[in-house]
This record gives structure tokens, sequence and C-alpha cells, in this order.
């Protein structure tokens, strides 16, 4: 928990900074949110990459590893002197994100005794949904207070911290001296099973981040919320993210052969009563909670790829987290594009429905193919 609280500290830090960054480099807002996608494109492309250069590595050593990566590129981006400087280090930043939450989720999952595994991945991923709450609005203040310069040090301080407690609390692991060659391991990622569970979790992600990245726009231009009521709603997100660890915990371990089914219907219904509910903000806050609540999928998903047999988990959940930061990149992207267009504001939610409606149609396809190698008894 502790080390995802560091990477939701790094990844979210930025978000309520960008206005004073953009004055600090005399440049527009929309060139700072860049910097964003750069974290999350990061972290995209290095997860499986991490995943298969670290293979023999004890879990401990990695978390360790990718931590003082994170620190160090948190210190850096506090020395930036353009945006252009200041994208490159985020991208820097963002490398062991995917890989991390991969790991520590795995670590977790080992540690967990078999029917509790989806609720101990629920705790691992907890921190991240802790620093929506706790760290971002405390980075503000620091960042409107003392620079952002100031802010991004207390984050590089924070990673430190981290990889102290990580050395200190977390047991220690054997590295694993004997896995099968990494092409056996490869062929294993054939099963179209693994596949279909990456597709539903994007699609899901990715209709929860549109609404995310648009939500305060949504919210006081089109269901006319308040501007004096704006917190209210970043905290129902972020109490929503911190009760999606629990249910999706809940449902891995008490439900596992329709909990990734009843995500897809959850997040179909969390846009619908979005939808319905948009003209009276009252109503709509409550939409707003249901929709960070998706992200349940996460600890879903990771848990029966836990109990597949015969796959390399380190590379499916590092594969998997890297789905997780591909569908935050294509959200924060369309989100972008319909702000820069004539769409009207109410279309990210028609988006998110059609992302839950295709993640509908990927687990079907994921039943029929179970269903093709399910032998009947004679």
């Amino acid at each position: 928990m502790l080390g995802t609280f560091a990477m939701g500290n790094a990844k979210f830090s930025i978000m309520p900074l960008v206005p004073v960054i953009a004055q600090d480099f005399h440049t527009t807002e929309d060139a700072v949110l860049q910097t964003i996608l750069a974290y999350f494109w990061g972290g995209l492309i290095a997860a499986p990459l991490i995943a298969i250069f670290c293979r023999h590595w004890a879990k401990h050593h990695i978390l360790v590893m990718l931590s003082l990566w994170c620190f160090a590129g948190n210190l850096l981006s506090s020395f930036a002197t353009n945006v252009d400087m200041l994208y490159w280090l985020r991208w820097f930043s963002g490398i062991p994100h995917a890989a991390f939450l991969a790991f520590a989720c795995l670590l977790a999952g080992e540690m967990a005794p078999p029917q509790q595994r989806g609720r101990y991945m629920g705790w691992a991923l907890l921190g991240l949904a802790v620093a929506t709450m706790v760290a971002v609005p405390f980075n503000a203040w620091i960042g409107n207070s003392y620079g952002w310069q100031i802010a991004f040090r207390f984050v590089a301080l924070v990673d430190l911290l981290i990889v102290l407690l990580i050395h200190d609390l977390i047991p220690a692991t054997k590295p694993v001296v004997q896995r099968p060659p990494l092409a056996a391991q490869l062929r294993q990622l054939r099963q179209p099973a693994i596949w279909l569970l990456f597709g539903i979790g994007l699609c899901l992600i990715t209709g929860m981040t549109v609404i995310w990245s648009f939500s305060l726009p949504l919210f006081t231009q089109v269901a006319h919320l308040p501007a004096h009521l704006s917190t209210v709603l970043l905290v129902l997100l972020g109490l929503g993210f911190v009760a999606s660890q629990f249910m999706g915990g809940y449902l891995a371990d008490r439900h596992a052969n329709t909990a990734v089914l009843l995500c897809v219907l959850w997040a179909l219904m969390a846009a619908a009563i979005l939808w319905v509910f948009l003209l009276d903000y009252r109503l709509a806050l409550l939409g707003a909670f249901f929709i960070s609540t998706i992200s349940m999928i996460n600890v879903v998903v990771q848990t029966r790829l836990l109990h597949m047999p015969h796959i390399p988990l380190y590379l499916v959940f590092c594969l998997y987290n890297a789905c997780i930061q591909l569908g935050n990149f294509i959200g924060s992207l369309i989100a972008h594009a319909i702000s820069q267009s004539t769409w009207p504001m109410s279309s990210v939610i028609i988006i998110s429905l059609l992302c839950s409606v295709l993640a509908g149609l990927l687990y079907w396809a994921m039943q029929q193919q179970q269903n093709r190698l399910t032998v009947p008894a004679a």
C-alpha cells in the first residue's frame, strides 16, 4: 500500500500544478497537460520490458529499484527549465509506474491465502486511491504556496522514504533462478482469455478516464455544479476510487466466476446514472462516485489472472498494467479532443457507455471461447 501510494503521488501530483507550471514557463496549460500523457506512455512502453529484463530478480529488489527510479525522476523534474524538458523528465518518471503496480499486486497475491487474494491485492492498490485524496491536495497547497519545484521535491522525498520502508518491511523474496526459456513463456501468452481480459480492463479504464479527465467542466458547465462545491466532486471521485479497491477484492474472492461480468454491468450502470441525472448536480454527484468505482476491474482481472494455470504471471501482470496506462492515455486523449471540438461536453458519457458495451462484447467472446474449450461429459 505504501509503495502504490508513492506511485499515485508521483502520477497525480502534477494535475493541480498545471496552472502554476504554465505561468512559470510562460506557456499554455495545454502544453503542460501534455506532460501527463508523457507519464502514461512512459509506463506503457516500459512495463513489459522491465518484466523481461528483471524476470530473474527477487520481487522486493524490483520494487526497491523502481522506487529509486521514481525518486530520481521526480527530483530531476523539479529542475526542469522549460516545458519540453519537463515533458521528457515526466516520461522518465513514468517508466516504473505500471511495472511497480504489477509486481506489488503479484507479491500481495502470492502472499495471500488463496481465498483472499483479491482482498490482498485491493489493499495493495489502496495506496494509489488514497494518494488522490491526500497527496494531491497537499501537493497543490505546496505548489501554490512555495512553488511547483518544491512540490516535486516533496514527492521525491516520499519516494525515498518508501524505498527505505520497502527494504525494511517487505519480506525478502528469493531470486527466480530457474524459469522456462523466454520463448516458451511468450508462447503461453497465446491463450485468448488473457488478451480478452486485457481488452475488458482497457475498455473500462478508458471509459472511466475520459469522464475523470473532463469531470470539472462537465459538472460545472453542464450539471451547473456551484464553484464552491467543486471540492465535493473531487472528494467523491477519490472516495469512489478508494471504495473500488474493497469492492474489487470482495467480488474477486466471493464471486470469482462472475466478477468480471459484474464489473462490466456496474460500469454500464454508472455511466447511465450520470447521463440520466446530469442536469441535477446533486444526483449527478452520485454518478461521479459510481464512475470512480469502475476501477475495481483492476483487482478483479488480476485476481482472475492469478488463478490461471501455466502462464508467466510476472509478464502477464506487467502487460495488464501497461493496458491500464494505455487506457489512461487514450481516455485523456479523447477528453482533450472533445475539449477542443464543437462536440457537447456530455458526449464523454456516451463514449464511456460505448466502452462498457465493447467490454461486454469482449466478455461474451471470452465466454464463447471458454465454452468451446469445455469438453462435454460422455
